[in-house]
């Protein structure tokens, strides 16, 4: 089965943190995936436990690269939000509601990948 290049860049980004040379679209996606899956997974509060400031700081950075300012903003004032600053059973369970909100399934993250990658592919490692 031959992969799209977009595929190939995606896998990259998920599987080896963006590659050897990484190029800002790749560490952008990378850091976002990071975050997406441990939330997608444990949920919100989860991941905003489990990744370091500087991961957070970059998953942040990342989803604003892709154009979702709002989670980006959400997530930044995760220290002062009532959802995501005490972890209880009803926030986690409203913070994966709001979070689905932004990001309803994967194919919406892999819709808006392309987009950016067709639009910049000089901001990822070649292929």
């Amino acid at each position: 089965m031959n992969q799209s290049t977009a595929d190939q860049v995606w896998n990259r980004a998920a599987i080896e943190g963006g590659g050897d040379s990484p190029g800002p679209g790749d560490r952008a996606l990378a850091s976002l995936l990071l975050l997406h899956g441990l939330a997608m997974n444990g949920g919100v509060h989860h991941a905003i436990e489990c990744l370091s400031p500087e991961e957070l700081s970059a998953a942040i950075d990342g989803f604003s690269y892709f154009g979702f300012e709002e989670l980006a903003e959400w997530l930044n004032n995760a220290p002062n939000d009532l959802l995501l600053k005490e972890w209880t059973d009803d926030t986690e369970t409203s913070a994966i509601f709001r979070y689905a909100e932004y990001i309803p399934d994967d194919a919406y993250l892999t819709t808006r990948f392309e987009a950016v990658y067709r639009n910049r592919p000089s901001d990822f490692e070649a292929c």
